[in-house]
């Protein structure tokens, strides 16, 4: 069951806020963000929307973090974090 869009506010600006803390990186995030779609939290088309509430709508702060995580994000990954949520 996919969250609201109100949820997904409330996710994206949780995010927003702990990224600028420092409590978590941008790979970390999209990494969360895929688990969430593998989920079925979100859907796909909605983790662009919240990547740009996290940075503000600047393109060139997501991208370092889409490619830090595409490096590192497989399908084993995912289930095994979805597993350790379970």
């Amino acid at each position: 069951m996919a969250y609201s869009q109100s949820k997904n506010e409330t996710v994206a600006h949780h995010l927003r806020a702990r990224f600028m803390e420092g409590n978590v990186e941008g790979h970390e995030i999209v990494v969360a963000l895929i688990s969430m779609v593998k989920a079925e939290k979100i859907e796909l088309d909605e983790v662009v929307p919240i990547l740009q509430t996290i940075y503000f709508e600047q393109p060139q702060g997501m991208l370092p973090a889409l490619e830090k995580a595409s490096t590192l994000i497989d399908d084993q990954l995912i289930d095994s974090i979805l597993q350790e949520v379970k």
